[in-house]
């Protein structure tokens, strides 16, 4: 394994465009990953209907910055999630407006995924899952960014880059894999195979404010 990880500090969204290149170039640089005219699924956190300030899913102005880095390397954007529940074009419209995607495309020629057709993917490797439904603009992508959100889980106790590409499975889909890995080690074991049949391009992490939440409450974070 030869991957490679750096850690940038941004205190603030306003920081954000400047820190979000400067750790993609301490691994090589958006170009590494990005050629003029890929077509680049960049993959948020979108799973529920949730305000930026809640700190639930990925920031729009961090995905607005990953936008534009990925657009300076002459990649052309499309931006893709299955949140949780049904996935449809309602649902879709209904998340991207209310966690501010439709802001952070805004002066970008990024565009929003409604396509809410999948394909089963057979996936021999899979030590826990062996077929895998994946929303098709994500198998349709030449490079994959996976832009996960800082946060605690139920389940797992943290969702990183790893948790984040449960999004990538279409709707109610998710529920029967909650339902049948009912227990820790089998449902990450799951989110393993899962990550290893998708292999994301890049993964970057929106940490400026994180989530912590109990079973009680929920509060955001700033790192």
């Amino acid at each position: 394994m030869n991957n490679k990880v750096s850690v940038v500090k941004c205190d603030r969204y306003s920081e954000v465009q400047n820190a979000v290149e400067n750790a993609v170039s301490l691994i090589g640089g958006i170009g590494k990953f990005v050629k003029k005219g890929d077509n680049v699924v960049i993959k948020p956190n979108l799973v529920s209907k949730k305000k930026p300030e809640e700190a639930v899913t990925t920031n729009p102005e961090f995905l607005h910055a990953v936008i534009v880095m990925v657009e300076k390397a002459g990649g052309n954007v499309t931006i893709a999630e299955s949140p949780g529940g049904p996935y449809n074009t309602a649902a879709l419209k209904g998340v991207y407006s209310v966690c501010g995607v439709d802001k952070a495309i805004e002066g970008t020629n990024a565009k929003l995924n409604f396509d809410t057709s999948f394909t089963e993917v057979h996936f021999p490797e899979g030590k826990t899952v062996k077929k895998i439904p994946i929303i098709n603009p994500i198998l349709n992508a030449d490079v994959i960014i996976s832009l996960p959100k800082l946060k605690t889980h139920a389940m797992t106790s943290y969702t990183g880059a790893v948790k984040n590409l449960f999004g990538t499975i279409p709707g109610t889909y998710k529920a029967e894999l909650h339902f049948r890995l009912n227990e820790r080690k089998s449902f990450c074991s799951m989110l393993v195979d899962l990550h290893e049949c998708v292999k994301p391009t890049l993964s970057i992490m929106d940490a400026v404010w994180g989530m912590e939440a109990t079973a009680r409450r929920q509060v955001r974070t700033d790192i």
